[in-house]
């Protein structure tokens, strides 16, 4: 909690309104390839931290499924500018504006920023493409492994795979793109094994055999609506009431926290909340007329 702590101090002093979305109860248990049942400890760390965001000024909710779909759709509604994380796939969900950390840089300043059309700019990918990338570098094989690199699956969709994947998906009804699928998923392997255009640098034989004859439900339906069709708070037709903006710390209610959870004794308690003060001061400056006070992150 005093990670949490510290990096929750550093954020409320930069001249931002930070917004926190945690995964909910309909998040799917395997993601990136990792079960995420949180075991209680997690969940408990989890109501510490949101005690702290409350302390902190910092308003937050619980998505009915994955953070990531939660706020990529913020982001299209203007609600927010940008997504802060660390996992590439917000980008299969729609986000425009991403904010990674550099690894190794303690600086809250250094980061990279990413949008799709920074990086079409880049490597010419779109967002098929990275549905392609995404579907056949997280299919592991039965010691855990996964059996695509990023870079093969990249050059694979030079050649358009995950562009008419993306298009079958949303144009075509199930017993259609069940079909489409068939052949599409030959069509790949034959590229595999023959690379035609010269684009994957070499042929990939074992590949090709694990899609035909082990993964014969690549790629799974199931995984492409969770991408395609998130659940979100948005999906049951009910926009719920969000307010992204952030307030002052509340330094009585942080004092609290930190006498109560963190042990700390009131003198470092009150070295601690020094810059909690400046904080404030911050948010002060936020909430006036003309200043960012409805602009969120």
């Amino acid at each position: 909690m005093k990670i949490i702590f510290c990096r929750l101090l550093a954020i409320s002093q930069i001249p931002l309104h930070a917004y926190f979305v945690f995964d909910g109860p309909d998040c799917p248990q395997l993601k990136r390839g990792k079960n995420i049942t949180a075991p209680s400890a997690l969940c408990l760390l989890a109501q510490h931290f949101q005690e702290l965001l409350i302390a902190f000024g910092f308003n937050w909710h619980m998505a009915p499924g994955e953070a990531e779909a939660e706020l990529a759709y913020l982001q299209s509604l203007g609600l927010i500018d940008a997504v802060a994380t660390p996992y590439n796939d917000v980008l299969l969900f729609g986000a425009t504006c991403i904010i990674c950390s550099i690894p190794h840089i303690g600086r809250y300043e250094d980061v990279y920023i990413y949008t799709p059309d920074s990086i079409e700019k880049c490597t010419s990918l779109e967002w098929g493409d990275f549905l392609l990338v995404m579907l056949m570098c997280s299919t592991e094989d039965d010691a855990g492994r996964c059996w695509c690199s990023v870079e093969v699956a990249c050059h694979l969709a030079y050649y358009g795979f995950g562009r008419s994947l993306l298009e079958a998906a949303v144009s075509f009804q199930f017993v259609e793109f069940m079909n489409f699928i068939a052949k599409w998923r030959d069509d790949i392997c034959e590229v595999l094994r023959t690379d035609p255009q010269s684009l994957l640098g070499g042929r990939h034989y074992e590949l090709a055999h694990i899609i035909k004859e082990e993964c014969t439900q690549f790629p799974d339906p199931a995984v492409l609506a969770m991408y395609l069709l998130p659940l979100t708070s948005w999906s049951d037709g009910h926009s719920p009431v969000i307010v992204t903006a952030s307030r002052q710390p509340d330094l009585q209610s942080l004092a609290a926290f930190c006498l109560q959870h963190l042990s700390w004794s009131p003198e470092i308690v009150q070295s601690e909340l020094e810059a909690a003060c400046a904080s404030t001061a911050m948010h002060t400056l936020l909430q006036l007329p003309g200043n960012a006070n409805s602009e969120g992150l």
